[in-house]
């Protein structure tokens, strides 16, 4: 899952960048972790028309982080097989997916541009207006930000498309790319603003079950938004630093990156409903964490078993002020955050008077 974003400002004058890439099971929808992030500055504007700023090299554009990062990527791990790219509008870039296409890399990319196709001859706009629907089914949405939850029908038009060359692209890429749409949409709502995702995809796409498994991947790319919240603003809080110089930040927002990466994983693991009850804490936590925490929050003597991973989750978001007022069981990751750093204080303290209490004896 691939996104960009901004990171607060480091200095007076320049805002850091971070472009994120998290990776996600297919399977259990849980958070691996983190895959890479490329950080940079935009040293100054860009001179020029829209037009004169096109005709750049690609590999001269801020868009270029793309492919520099799955490059990246692919140093690592040595190669991508079994990695499916899920990338937003911003990467509905022509030479991003004909680089993709031409290494054998697997991606899904939400359109952005009214492209020009070879095949069926028409633009993209015109394909949607045309597409009929092959199957219809109901996802939820859930509630975000001033968005309540609801329930939307959805209909779905898949069929392989030939995207024309755009005329700015320069040098040996193929005058034509060949991908598979998936055209996904609420054809009768009431919404002011009804879902319509049109989704680029080199897997295939031969039944209605293969598209709704890629709408559904499409759908967690949603959780690289839910990092970049709980790193910078909900969780770590990473962009209330109050720092000098852009070394310090850097290397500061690193460490928080990967602390906000668990903070999601503890969320992914104790919304499992039944599951976790069955899973004890200490796969997440030390013998003495959890029971200073039970002391704490439950203030009652130790029990003799081990309590559930579910348990810890809950006790930490109570020991950081969280209150089920809404009735809906749903915690978020400050209260987590400030819960897990009263409950670092309290180690701290112990291991400490352990610790003079063991010199004592010397």
């Amino acid at each position: 899952m691939n996104c960009a974003n901004t990171l607060g400002k480091p200095s007076k004058t320049r805002t850091l960048y971070a472009h994120s890439t998290l990776a996600i099971d297919a399977d259990t929808e849980h958070v691996i972790g983190l895959l890479d992030q490329y950080y940079w500055f935009r040293k100054s504007k860009v001179k020029g028309t829209k037009d004169q700023q096109q005709q750049r090299p690609y590999e001269e554009k801020e868009s270029y982080r793309w492919q520099q990062t799955l490059m990246d990527i692919k140093k690592r791990t040595g190669e991508l097989s079994n990695i499916l790219n899920i990338c937003d509008r911003e990467a509905d870039i022509y030479e991003y997916m004909t680089y993709q296409k031409d290494e054998g890399h697997r991606f899904l990319v939400r359109a952005k541009e009214n492209r020009k196709l070879i095949e069926p001859q028409c633009n993209l706009n015109q394909l949607i207006e045309t597409a009929q629907g092959q199957c219809c089914y109901t996802i939820n949405i859930a509630q975000r930000a001033g968005r309540k939850a609801r329930q939307a029908r959805i209909t779905l038009n898949y069929q392989p498309i030939t995207l024309a060359k755009p005329k700015r692209v320069q040098g040996q890429e193929s005058p034509t790319l060949s991908v598979n749409v998936i055209v996904c949409q609420e054809k009768e709502s009431t919404q002011k603003n009804p879902l319509c995702w049109i989704l680029y995809t080199t897997e295939p796409v031969n039944t209605a079950e293969d598209a709704q498994k890629l709408v559904r991947y499409y759908e967690l790319r949603w959780r690289v938004e839910e990092f970049h919240k709980t790193w910078k603003t909900d969780g770590t809080e990473v962009e209330d630093l109050r720092l000098q110089h852009s070394d310090n930040i850097l290397r500061i927002a690193i460490i928080k990156a990967f602390i906000a990466v668990r903070l999601l994983q503890l969320q992914n693991m104790a919304q499992r409903s039944e599951l976790d009850k069955e899973v004890r804490c200490t796969t997440c936590v030390k013998e003495m964490t959890w029971k200073l925490l039970w002391a704490k929050v439950e203030k009652d003597v130790l029990p003799d078993k081990v309590p559930s991973l579910h348990w810890l989750y809950y006790s930490l978001a109570k020991l950081g002020g969280w209150y089920d007022s809404k009735r809906n069981g749903r915690v978020g990751v400050k209260a987590l955050w400030k819960g897990w750093l009263k409950l670092a204080e309290m180690v701290e303290s112990a291991e400490l008077l352990i610790s003079i209490q063991q010199t004592e004896k010397l």
